[in-house]
């Protein structure tokens, strides 16, 4: 099976593309069904395998171990796409044929508003600090664009066309999307590419070995790690996203994710379509943005009670 698997993870990497963090979570959930075999059955191959097999792990798992339907639905999908390279590329039985996803409760995606979004960035920009100036762009970015926390600390100085007015953001699958700029976002970019990028890891006093190193780097937010420079974290973005959060006054939860739904709830009140944030969010497949649906609805309603005659 360890052969089989290593195969498959390589397939992941060079002919799915799929992002690291993607390959760690199929690896995840593909090492917690391994371990369920070990203990529970006899299988120690592929071909032994059969979708019971899989429905006792999904009942192990949810009644077991409390996991949620939206995690067992996601191993179940790590498991569909090994067994369909099973099956395409090693001629083994499908053993996950029939094998129904667990029903999941429809969930809203959660926002803010946008007079919490300019409140939030204000913030942002009350620090004068080199940080606090890269902070600010980070947290602008990731609402401006509508970027995926992934994207966004990973962006290169490269990435940024300002002539162009855009940024070209590596996506999921190794897909690239062209993401336009607001003209308010190309001045503080330019600002910070002539004011703060150059000097977050060095000083004046700093050696002139390590500046220059830092200075060839192409990471948009660069940090150093164990003396080496890199991207910051997703992480490290997180804890400084809540803590600008806090300060802002913001009582409920936030993250990346409820930036970026925010953007889209904005956009689509606006009177954006579903194409133009299935393009903008870098979603493969429209249904993944229908979830935005009843917002259309919702703000048709309050449109309709507030100005059609006989409402």
């Amino acid at each position: 099976m360890k052969e089989l698997l290593n195969k498959f993870y390589d397939y992941l990497l060079t002919e799915k593309c799929v992002a690291q963090n993607t390959l760690l979570a199929y690896q995840r959930d593909i090492v917690q069904f391994e371990q369920f075999l070990e203990q529970q059955t006899l299988v120690r191959s592929f071909d032994h395998l059969t979708p019971q097999h899989v429905k006792d792990f999904l009942k192990h798992i949810r009644l077991g171990l409390g996991v949620s339907a939206k995690s067992s639905s996601r191993k179940l999908s790590a498991l569909k796409t090994l067994d369909s390279y099973l099956s395409k590329y090693h001629d083994l039985p499908l053993f996950t044929m029939g094998v129904t996803f667990p029903k999941l409760p429809k969930q809203l995606p959660k926002h803010i508003t946008q007079d919490q979004v300019k409140t939030l960035l204000e913030v942002a920009a009350s620090d004068p600090s080199l940080l606090g100036q890269r902070n600010k762009i980070m947290i602008c970015l990731l609402y401006a664009c509508g970027v995926r926390v992934s994207e966004l600390v990973a962006l290169k100085v490269s990435q940024i066309h300002l002539e162009e007015r855009c940024i070209k953001v590596h996506g999921k699958g190794g897909r690239d999307r062209i993401i336009p700029l607001p003209g308010e976002m190309i001045e503080m970019l330019q600002n910070y590419l002539s004011h703060t990028h150059t000097y977050l890891l060095g000083s004046d006093s700093t050696s002139k070995k390590r500046l220059a190193g830092y200075r060839s780097t192409d990471y948009l937010f660069p940090v150093l790690y164990a003396g080496k420079v890199s991207h910051i974290t997703r992480q490290a973005f997180w804890r400084i996203l809540k803590e600008v959060a806090a300060r802002s006054g913001l009582m409920h939860s936030i993250s990346p994710h409820v930036l970026r739904h925010s953007l889209a709830t904005h956009m689509l009140k606006r009177g954006a379509n579903l194409r133009v944030l299935q393009t903008l969010l870098g979603h493969e497949k429209i249904n993944t943005v229908q979830v935005y649906t009843h917002l259309d609805i919702g703000h048709l309603r309050e449109l309709y009670d507030k100005y059609h005659p006989r409402a």
